[in-house]
């Protein structure tokens, strides 16, 4: 064989040693889609503190079901997935930096398909194989109550602003959850 014919074998394999490589570490991606909620906005928050509101964020509901990786891959994929929906779907604010808010849709896409491959599986149509509490189904009305509250607000600057807050504390709980499964 010449060294052309390798050539392309050691490519697939070098590619396929980088995915094995990632596994599903998101740690690096989670904590860059963090630091682009913070910079994306410089807005003062003290206008917005009469619109705050309690999300209720299903912590207990997730953290007392005793995941499973699986089961917590799923999870962190589906808060993914809403939260990609709700930054893509709706009109953020124009005042955001809208470079940053792309480069934050683009990380979570990213996130989603690497989770996908993990899972080796669509997550979207298998939920996850827990008992009695379902946090998918808290999870879900969670993010519906986050859409319900944009709406409500009229999708106003400030209730972006509160919301962007939110999804850090999200992003943050994803964090300490990716890093239990990788412990």
């Amino acid at each position: 064989m010449t060294s052309w014919t390798l050539l392309p074998v050691a490519l697939v394999l070098l590619c396929f040693n980088t995915l094995c490589s990632l596994g599903c570490n998101l740690s690096q991606g989670l904590q860059e889609d963090f630091s682009l909620l913070n910079q994306m906005s410089t807005f003062s928050l003290v206008p917005c503190l009469k619109d705050r509101t309690n999300f209720n964020f299903p912590k207990e509901a997730i953290e007392g079901s005793q995941l499973q990786r699986e089961d917590a891959t799923v999870i962190v994929h589906e808060m993914l997935q809403q939260i990609f929906t709700l930054f893509s779907q709706n009109a953020a604010p124009a005042t955001w930096n809208q470079t940053q808010l792309i480069q934050l849709l683009i990380g979570l896409n990213q996130q989603l398909e690497q989770l996908e491959r993990c899972l080796g599986q669509d997550v979207e149509r298998e939920g996850p194989s827990l008992g009695s509490e379902n946090p998918m189904l808290a999870l879900k009305n969670y993010f519906r109550g986050i859409s319900q509250y944009l709406q409500s607000k009229e999708y106003s600057h400030c209730a972006w602003e509160i919301l962007r807050v939110e999804i850090r504390r999200v992003f943050l709980f994803m964090s300490k959850v990716t890093k239990n499964l990788r412990d």
